[in-house]
């Protein structure tokens, strides 16, 4: 009967997976490797010397999050942009989430107002420190507790998994140089709206919030494409 590993062993694998992971995610991000370019295994491995099997793990992993494509014939290749699916993935988004925000107005409660209230100071003090990672992580949590409040679970599984895939794309703006239009207002006025359970005027609210900012992204990445 084989030995089970240590616990110690497991940890170390699973970090030094996450490690590379993450390195890889963040070169993409900050364009240390261009869109196209080519992603050998080995050279990765040799340059992060590390063996094939956590390369071959992470670029898998980029693949389901849109930063990696991978062939049969060419291997993988950093992902390029692409405004239309930037636009279809909005749209589904914004479709999702007005939605959850409708249903939210209707069935949130006192507790999850509370958490929205402290979510929203944090948006503002990260924006305040110019900490626009940290804003993304925490913009993140609000919209995601939003679906959450609806209360209808695979519509929340839906609308996080397409808030995860333009997380990619914010972060990928912030590599490009782009800051942050001041998010605390829009945030504060869509919070109030469910405060009042107004349920017509979440949903509007998002819906304008989401267009504003997919319109923001498609004018970068078009300004970044033509330089």
């Amino acid at each position: 009967m084989p030995q089970k590993p240590a616990d110690g062993s497991i940890l170390a694998r699973q970090t030094m997976q996450e490690a590379v992971l993450e390195h890889l995610r963040n070169m993409i991000l900050n364009r240390q490797l261009l869109p196209g370019e080519r992603l050998a295994q080995d050279e990765l491995a040799k340059q992060l010397d590390v063996s094939r099997t956590p390369i071959r793990e992470a670029l898998h992993k980029l693949a389901s999050e849109g930063l990696v494509t991978i062939s049969p014939y060419k291997g993988a290749s950093v992902a390029e942009f692409s405004p239309s699916e930037l636009e279809e993935i909005y749209s589904v988004r914004s479709a999702l989430e007005s939605h959850a925000a409708y249903l939210a107005a209707q069935r949130i409660t006192d507790e999850e107002l509370e958490q929205l209230e402290v979510l929203l100071h944090q948006i503002e003090e990260a924006f305040q420190k110019k900490d626009f990672l940290r804003l993304l992580e925490v913009h993140h949590q609000f919209h995601a507790s939003i679906c959450v409040a609806a209360k209808q679970q695979r519509l929340c599984k839906l609308a996080i998994q397409h808030l995860e895939l333009t997380d990619l794309y914010q972060r990928m703006a912030l590599s490009l140089g782009r800051g942050a239009r001041d998010p605390v207002v829009e945030h504060k006025e869509i919070l109030e709206t469910l405060r009042r359970r107004d349920a017509d005027a979440a949903e509007h609210l998002i819906r304008i919030h989401l267009q504003l900012t997919v319109s923001e992204l498609l004018e970068l990445f078009h300004e970044e494409q033509n330089v």
